[in-house]
């Protein structure tokens, strides 16, 4: 992995679109904007007790997608759901799904969505967010038409800004 590569991508795209989803527990959907869980456990983009991460998704159905693959497909094991929309106007993320951008950091997409070894994704999410990336388009676990933004909430500053729609909030599926 070559870490130093990330400076090259600076300042960053932005997304290729602006409205994203998030699914969460029912249990916590007033919380659905929340970091702070992220915080507590460590996830593919973020480190334990180093930083939270907001994970959205390009669509419902990939979110769902994603949650679905967390339970190993057992939809039995998925609790009530509900999605929630949010609008992002970000213009400083680093496109892990460019292959530009993967060929440079010299890291491959299994790479990125091995579910047993998140070390890489840490690494370079950390990197990111010290050189100023305001979030990471990220390639999904599953599938190509699937991604993933994950965005770096307390990095943003204006005009940058990513706001859900409380009116939005839905259970799913």
């Amino acid at each position: 992995m070559n870490l130093s590569a990330l400076k090259k991508f600076l300042p960053g795209i932005s997304p290729p679109s602006k409205t994203y989803y998030r699914l969460v527990d029912a249990r916590y959907a007033s919380e659905i904007d929340e970091i702070a869980h992220t915080v507590i456990y460590a996830w593919r983009y973020n480190l334990k007790g180093e930083f939270g991460v907001l994970y959205l998704s390009i669509s419902p159905e990939c979110a769902y997608r994603e949650k679905l693959k967390q339970v190993h497909g057992r939809k039995s094991d998925l609790s009530s759901q509900v999605v929630g929309t949010f609008q992002v106007n970000l213009s400083k993320c680093l496109d892990l799904t460019a292959p530009s951008v993967r060929q440079a950091l010299k890291v491959i997409i299994d790479q990125l969505i091995d579910p047993s070894d998140f070390t890489m994704t840490q690494s370079i999410a950390r990197e990111a967010r010290k050189l100023g990336f305001e979030a990471i388009i990220a390639p999904s676990a599953v599938g190509e038409d699937c991604s993933s933004l994950v965005v770096f909430k307390d990095k943003l500053n204006p005009p940058s800004y990513c706001i859900y729609d409380a009116q939005s909030i839905r259970p799913y599926p």
